[in-house]
């Protein structure tokens, strides 16, 4: 997640920078200093124009006025390029002593990924120079669709929010943004109604800055609530309302089923589609029929139909997969949350399971880190416990939920694009370090990070602290100097320092007070656990009441019940 300048943050190295990790990086010994950056490339190549945008962004205006050599960039995309979709090989060297750096991709996409990887790879100087090491990369993804889908309940992200999510997608290589947030009136409840002009002028600049940086901007709609399915005139409101993206440049469309009653509700469509369990599948599969013959085909659409299904969750048969399965078109992608709504784990068995069930490719829904269920938290750690054996699967693809802390959500994010990108070589926790040190927060939005990382959410909150609460307990002096130093820095939470992660901290604050109300109340533990006055326990049974009156969930199953055995025993 690069929040400013590539190779300015903590990382130890430019190969640490990149999130998601290469398949194939080598780095050479060897340092190249330049200051000006030339780019030969296609007039219309996105690629090209990302290395100048986000070059002056990171670094200023590349000038010649340092002294220091051009780099000389040169992009060229050959669909025969013996690279798999979206791949690309980078190679930087200096012949004839001149910094340069070659980018052969199989597509544009591919292309675009090879000028991230170089901007990351990049370093500033102190002297205003730019440099990279020699080496090369060679880079391709695994799924196919790596992406988010702003589908959770509570406030949809603002207009600002999105577009810098898009920003953040194309940087960490997610290719899909799929718009459903549940409380746009005009997605789920109002489907009927066309976008006010305010409103679609936004979903235009969207889709322009998906575009620039090579995500897909997926709109989706959600008539169950209401539509009658098996009314004509119901169908043509739902093309309008189609129709009216696809003018400002949508070109991937969903239909989502989910959240709606089981059972056919209006009597027109319990007499088109029947009484037998699991009909409303045939209603459903019809509209995506309807949808792909009328609206999609006439336009050659080379993309195919998404659509949730109301039986999401689970591994297992039921008459409404039976059903969906004999009716839908083949091309159909099928979103699927895995064998629960909020999973732990999405093992290969899991898929393989699913797939054979509904007989389509899958697209894993995957509501991490979702928190509509809990909003007094958040999840800030690492994508855990998903399949790294994928090879062949019957997968298309990732879009995962993430929460309405739209930058909150990036840290969990950033660790899904690595997973989706290469899931062989996917470390979790080497990950989530990566992504941390990119963020260049302060220590006590980093320790937030930390006591925010358990995952699933029944999963124990930091296990680490609670380990080493329980050995200050013992009696253990050095865990208790310990203590001291992470409850300090908690308890300064609600001033964190950082610049760099402003955008985060400023989001989290409800939880960094939380933390800080927290550190203080363990401080005053320890204090009595020290020397047990009637002061001390007066001041701790004080900070610990005060720490409970917080909404937010931060280590309330650790620091409270410390502070209670601590008082129960002296």
């Amino acid at each position: 997640m690069t929040a400013g300048r590539p190779g300015s943050a903590s990382m130890s190295s430019p190969d640490e920078r990149l999130v998601p990790q290469p398949r194939e990086l080598a780095l050479g010994g060897e340092s190249v200093r330049f200051g000006e950056v030339l780019v030969e490339a296609a007039p219309d190549c996105d690629a090209a124009r990302a290395i100048v945008d986000a070059w002056a962004a990171a670094f200023g205006q590349p000038t010649a006025a340092s002294g220091a050599p051009a780099l000389r960039v040169r992009i060229d995309t050959q669909p025969t390029a013996q690279l798999p979709p979206e791949g690309y090989a980078l190679v930087v060297d200096r012949p004839a002593g001149e910094p340069q750096a070659v980018i052969t991709a199989a597509d544009p996409g591919g292309a675009y990924y090879g000028a991230r990887t170089l901007i990351e790879l990049a370093a500033g100087t102190d002297s205003g120079t730019c440099e990279l090491r020699t080496g090369s990369v060679r880079d391709w993804p695994e799924l196919g669709w790596r992406g988010t889908i702003e589908g959770f309940y509570g406030t949809p992200w603002s207009h600002a929010d999105r577009l810098e999510h898009l920003r953040f997608a194309g940087r960490h290589k997610l290719n899909a943004y799929v718009y459903a947030p549940k409380d746009d009136p005009y997605h789920r409840a109002q489907w009927r109604d066309p976008y006010p002009d305010a409103e679609l002028t936004r979903l235009a600049e969207l889709v322009e800055e998906a575009r620039r940086h090579h995500v897909r901007f997926v709109f989706t709609v959600s008539p169950g609530l209401s539509m009658v399915y098996s009314d004509p005139g119901e169908l043509d409101r739902l093309l309008a309302k189609l129709q009216q993206v696809w003018d400002v440049g949508v070109r991937d469309v969903g239909l989502l089923f989910d959240d709606i009653e089981p059972d056919l509700v209006h009597e027109e469509d319990v007499a088109a589609y029947g009484t037998e369990p699991g009909s409303s599948a045939l209603a459903h599969a019809d509209v995506c029929r309807r949808v792909i013959e009328e609206f999609l085909r006439p336009r050659d659409a080379d993309r195919p139909l998404l659509m949730v299904p109301t039986d999401y969750a689970g591994t297992g048969s039921s008459p409404y997969r039976e059903k969906l399965a004999g009716e839908l078109d083949g091309d159909v992608l099928v979103w699927w949350t895995g064998r629960d709504i909020v999973v732990g784990d999405v093992t290969r068995e899991h898929i393989d399971a699913a797939a054979q069930n509904f007989r389509h490719r899958l697209l894993l829904w995957d509501n991490f880190p979702v928190n509509d269920f809990d909003f007094s938290r958040v999840f800030l750690g690492p994508l855990t416990g998903r399949t790294l054996d994928l090879s062949d699967a019957p997968l298309a693809g990732v879009t995962a939920n993430p929460m309405p802390q739209a930058a909150a959500s990036e840290v969990a994010l950033a660790t899904v694009a690595d997973w989706a990108w290469n899931p062989d070589a996917y470390d979790a926790a080497a990950s989530h370090r990566r992504v941390r040190a990119s963020l260049g927060a302060d220590d006590a939005v980093d320790m937030l990070i930390e006591s925010c990382s358990s995952w699933p959410p029944s999963a124990p909150q930091h296990p680490e602290l609670s380990a080493l609460l329980d050995d200050v307990l013992a009696g253990d002096a050095a865990a208790a100097k310990r203590a001291n130093v992470t409850f300090h820095t908690m308890a300064r939470s609600a001033e964190p320092s950082t610049a760099r992660g402003e955008r985060l901290a400023r989001e989290l604050k409800p939880w960094l007070d939380t933390q800080a109300a927290m550190g203080r109340a363990g401080l005053a533990a320890l204090d009595h656990l020290a020397s047990p006055t009637a002061t001390t326990r007066s001041a701790a049974e004080k900070l610990l009441a005060e720490a409970q009156t917080y909404e937010q969930n931060v280590l309330k199953s650790v620091v409270p019940p410390f502070v209670e055995r601590v008082l129960a025993q002296h």
